[in-house]
């Protein structure tokens, strides 16, 4: 099994998942969320001032809204409590990216290690495949030869028998082998959003 592992192939596996998996995508959107989020604190300061302006055209006076001064009239102001609080909510915004770029690494760790498993895996159910595959193929040959000299009386029919039950036996393995390549093929599958067959090792 260890001369069928290929790590190249198996780094390649991993960056598909990275790029495929859902769960995947939505920590990174999360983390680009939380990153806009500390912009949009930062910025934020402004949210403390307010501009507004006032234009009085007449010369005469308002006996009903007395004002001394005509024309355009500008006034900024300053709520305290808004600026006071944004040091606090900078620096919460900045905490909130830095956890959203934690899970986001150990997403990423979980999904490396849960790929590797699952195709270790898979290349197991693979071997033991071809080991139960050779030894059918081995059992049904034994019953040809021993049906061949059974009906020419060199052996005796329990010999036969018993290669027939050998050969029954490892068909038996063989349908188990072969449900647990495809159950760990689809495993691995499952994770990469692509079928096997479509991704070619590198270089082909």
């Amino acid at each position: 099994m260890i001369s069928g592992i290929s790590y190249p192939y198996l780094e390649k596996l991993i960056g598909i998942a990275e790029n495929n998996y859902p769960e995947m995508q939505v920590k990174d959107y999360q983390a680009k969320i939380a990153k806009n989020n500390v912009t949009k604190t930062n910025v934020g300061y402004l949210d403390a001032f307010s501009f507004s302006y006032y234009y009085r055209p007449t010369q005469a006076i308002d006996v009903s809204n007395p004002n001394l001064f005509n024309g355009y009239q500008i006034g900024l102001n300053l709520n305290i409590g808004t600026l006071v609080q944004k040091p606090f909510a900078t620096k919460e915004a900045k905490a909130q990216y830095k956890i959203a770029q934690l899970q986001q690494t150990s997403y990423k760790q979980n999904l490396v290690a849960e790929v590797k498993k699952r195709y270790f895996t898979y290349l197991e159910q693979l071997t033991q495949l071809k080991l139960r595959s050779k030894s059918y193929a081995d059992a049904q040959s034994l019953v040809t030869q021993l049906r061949s000299r059974f009906e020419k009386s060199e052996v005796k029919f329990d010999d036969l028998t018993r290669a027939l039950i050998l050969a029954s036996e490892q068909n038996q393995f063989l349908i188990t082998a072969e449900g647990g390549t495809f159950t760990a093929k689809a495993a691995l599958e499952e994770l990469l959003g692509e079928k096997l067959e479509n991704i070619k090792p590198n270089g082909n």
